[in-house]
Parts: structure tokens; C-alpha cells; sequence
């Protein structure tokens, strides 16, 4: 264990202690007393009442349904970011499906090979009115902002390798 790992195990110790002190041995321990507990009964109550009030809008909860879907079990997600939507083609009228073969460099510029076309980072993709955001040896991610609530829809494309493509290059040594 480091340094700091002893430190910050220490301070936490020393912490857990004197919350467990103040939580046993305090004076006038609230808990006991009947009046605080229906003091906190009415608390209590009156929070009900007030989320009974505040239900979610329709359009709450499909904003909430749409981050609960894109959840990353992982809190330190270090992806690229957003929220992602795939469409089905009855919700968008028609999705465009891509299909992400490969990627070239030609200097310091990257080209992504999608439905067979050469696309660089900025162009507008043929169909489903996306752009291409980014690059990846593994992906592609394009973006487009939805002309009724203006918001921006990400799509995320793999690469789609062909097992017939792929070059098989076998070294013989001389001797």
C-alpha cells in the first residue's frame, strides 16, 4: 500500500470513530423523544405529499427513459460522450443503416470508409443527414440534431470486418 492509501484509510478510521461516538454516546439523544419522532412523522408526510404533487411530464420521462437506457454500469465511463439514440426505422422514418469498413490516412487527415464512400471528419454522410463527428480505428461516430425537438442524436457504427478481405502475410526465413 502507498503512502497516501495509509493516509486516507487513517483519516476515514478516525472519522467512522467519531461518528460512531456521537451517534452512541451523544446527549439528548432525539431518537428517545416522542415529540421529535412525530415532528419527523409530519416531516415525513409532508415530503409524501409534495412528491405526490411533483409527478413527472410526459416528455420528463422519456428524457428520463433515455438516460436510464444509456446508463453505463461503469461510473468513470471515459466513452465519447452523450447520449446515444438507435433508431429503429418506424421512429425515424426510414433510418439509414451504415456500414463501417475500414479507414484510411492520407497525411494528417483520416478518411472513414462508410457504405463504401470516403468520409473525413466535418462531412455530411449520403443518407440519414449525419455528420461525421469522429474517427476511430473501431468506430465511427456521427451526428445529426433532430429538426423537431432540436436536439443532437449520436451513432456510434463499428467496423464490420470481412474475414475474405483480411491479408495474410507469412514470413519465410532464408536459409
Amino acid at each position: 500500500m502507498q503512502k497516501r492509501e495509509k493516509q486516507l484509510l487513517g483519516v476515514m478510521a478516525v472519522v467512522l470513530m467519531v461518528g460512531a461516538y456521537m451517534y452512541v454516546s451523544a446527549p439528548g439523544n432525539k431518537a428517545a423523544d416522542p415529540v421529535a419522532t412525530g415532528a419527523s412523522k409530519a416531516v415525513v408526510d409532508d415530503v409524501a405529499k409534495s412528491m405526490d404533487k411533483a409527478r413527472l411530464t410526459p416528455p420528463q420521462a422519456y428524457r428520463l427513459g433515455l438516460l436510464m437506457d444509456n446508463a453505463t454500469g461503469n461510473p468513470f465511463y471515459t466513452g465519447m460522450g452523450g447520449i446515444s439514440l438507435e433508431e429503429d426505422s418506424a421512429q425515424s422514418g426510414g433510418g439509414a443503416e451504415f456500414v463501417y469498413s475500414g479507414y484510411m490516412k492520407l497525411g494528417k487527415k483520416l478518411f472513414a470508409v462508410l457504405n463504401g464512400i470516403e468520409y473525413a471528419i466535418g462531412d455530411e454522410v449520403a443518407e440519414g443527414g449525419y455528420l461525421v463527428q469522429s474517427i476511430d480505428k473501431n468506430f465511427v461516430v456521427l451526428e445529426r440534431t433532430d429538426g423537431s425537438m432540436g436536439r443532437k442524436l449520436t451513432r456510434r457504427v463499428p467496423l464490420v470486418e470481412d474475414d475474405t478481405d483480411k491479408i495474410r502475410i507469412r514470413v519465410v526465413k532464408k536459409r
